[in-house]
C-alpha cells in the first residue's frame, strides 16, 4: 500500500480531453425554443390571421378594433387613454381614430377649457352595433385557438406570460457561466476551424 506522502506527490491526473465529436461540433441557438423568438413568431402569425379576418367579417382592422373594444370599456376616453392603456402605437391610435370618425364608428367631442385641446371619444350607435355583432364570433375564434387546453391549462399558461414579462427588466443581469439545462441551444456539426480555414 502507497504511503500518504507517496500519494501526495503523485502528479494530478491530466484533465480529460473533450470527446471528439464536441471538437467537430459547436453551439448555437436553438430558435425554436428561444423564447423571444418564439413569441414573436406566435405574434405575429396570430396578428397575420386576425389581419386578414377583420376587415373581411366587419369591415375593421385588427387595430380599429382593438380601439373600439377598449372604448366599450372605458368611454369617453382620449387617444392618450388608449395609446398608454391599451398598449397601441400613438401613431397607430391617431391613424385608427381618424379612420373609425370617418366610418361613423366613434365620435370625437372637445373638452372645453383643456390646456392641450384635449377630445374625448367616444363609440357611436353604430360603433356599439358592430361590436355586439362580433362578440360571439371573436368568442368563438378564441374557443377555437384553445380547444385542448382547459382552465387549469390556460392559467397556468397565463402565470408563464406574466412571468417572462417581469423578467424583460433582468435580462441584462449578470450571472453564472455554467448554461442551465433548459438553454435554449443545440450542437451542429462545425463549419470552419478557429482560423476560419
Amino acid at each position: 500500500m502507497k504511503s500518504r506522502t507517496a500519494t501526495s506527490r503523485t502528479k494530478a491526473p491530466a484533465p480529460r480531453r473533450a470527446p471528439q465529436e464536441d471538437a467537430r461540433s459547436e453551439l448555437v441557438i436553438d430558435f425554436e425554443r428561444y423564447v423571444p423568438t418564439v413569441l414573436s413568431s406566435l405574434v405575429a402569425k396570430l396578428r397575420a390571421n386576425a389581419n386578414a379576418f377583420f376587415p373581411e367579417a366587419y369591415g375593421v382592422s385588427l387595430a380599429e378594433w382593438r380601439v373600439l373594444s377598449f372604448l366599450r370599456e372605458h368611454e369617453p376616453a382620449s387617444a392618450y387613454d388608449i395609446w398608454t392603456n391599451a398598449q397601441l402605437d400613438k401613431a397607430v391610435v391617431s391613424r385608427e381614430t381618424t379612420s373609425l370618425k370617418k366610418k361613423g364608428l366613434i365620435e370625437l367631442t372637445p373638452v372645453r377649457g383643456s390646456a392641450r385641446n384635449r377630445t374625448e371619444i367616444r363609440l357611436t350607435a353604430e360603433g356599439v352595433a358592430l361590436l355586439d355583432r362580433s362578440l360571439d364570433e371573436i368568442l368563438r375564434r378564441h374557443s377555437n385557438l384553445t380547444a385542448g387546453l382547459d382552465a387549469k391549462a390556460l392559467e397556468a399558461f397565463f402565470r408563464v406570460v406574466d412571468h417572462i414579462e417581469q423578467r424583460i427588466p433582468h435580462m441584462a443581469d449578470q450571472s453564472g457561466d455554467a448554461l442551465p439545462a433548459h438553454a435554449p441551444v443545440k450542437r451542429i456539426a462545425k463549419r470552419r476551424s478557429p482560423t476560419g480555414v
